[in-house]
């Protein structure tokens, strides 16, 4: 077969291996890999790979609290981790913010919210509730920097999420994969029969 006639054969079938959810096997790592952080990622959304508004995001939340906070914020937050040992809980989601055609790490809305301490104390004196008071304020404050951490955190994970998406898509439209798919369906041999 000429060289010619190879690099036909690439062309006419270079989208050969992304003509299918070709990205299931990257949505499932980048699962896998959120929820070894503490993130429940529910769904996952890409554009790509030719224009200024490409990107990927995902829609979440944090799935197990304590393990998220320990891998990204390892001594931060005594307010919020104060509140967790007395059984309050940490409400964190990312939603989509958009209906268009792109998606990207911009394209989506963070929410962060908590019970508050007062429900800690169960026969409250006017002395513990000024304390709990000032705790509260001290959670008030750390929950709005926990939301800008996370929301930049997040950022990032949805800007990895586009890479692995790109290298993948890269990989498996490049010549090598490309002919690989030609070999395993024969479409070499037939060209060859044409010659």
């Amino acid at each position: 077969m000429s060289s010619e006639q190879r690099e036909r054969l690439l062309e006419t079938h270079r989208y050969i291996n992304v003509d299918h959810d070709w990205w299931d096997g990257v949505y499932d790592q980048f699962r896998e890999d959120m929820a070894a952080v503490g993130i429940d990622v529910w769904h996952m959304y890409f554009s790509g790979f030719a224009s200024q508004g490409d990107g990927a995001c995902f829609t979440g939340c944090i799935g197990n609290t304590e393990l998220y906070l320990n891998h990204h914020h390892q001594g931060q937050y005594p307010m919020i981790r104060k509140l967790m040992e007395n059984d309050g809980e940490l409400y964190a989601n990312c939603n989509r913010n958009h209906s268009g055609h792109y998606y990207h790490e911009h394209s989506t809305r963070f929410w962060v919210d908590a019970d508050t301490l007062t429900g800690m104390m169960s026969q409250p004196t006017e002395f513990h509730e000024q304390i709990v008071e000032q705790w509260q304020e001290q959670l008030d404050e750390e929950l709005s920097a926990f939301e800008a951490e996370m929301t930049e955190q997040w950022r990032s994970y949805m800007q990895d999420l586009y890479r692995r998406l790109e290298a993948e898509y890269d990989r498996l439209t490049s010549d090598e994969a490309v002919w690989e798919a030609i070999e395993a369906n024969e479409w070499d041999e037939d060209e060859e029969e044409v010659e």
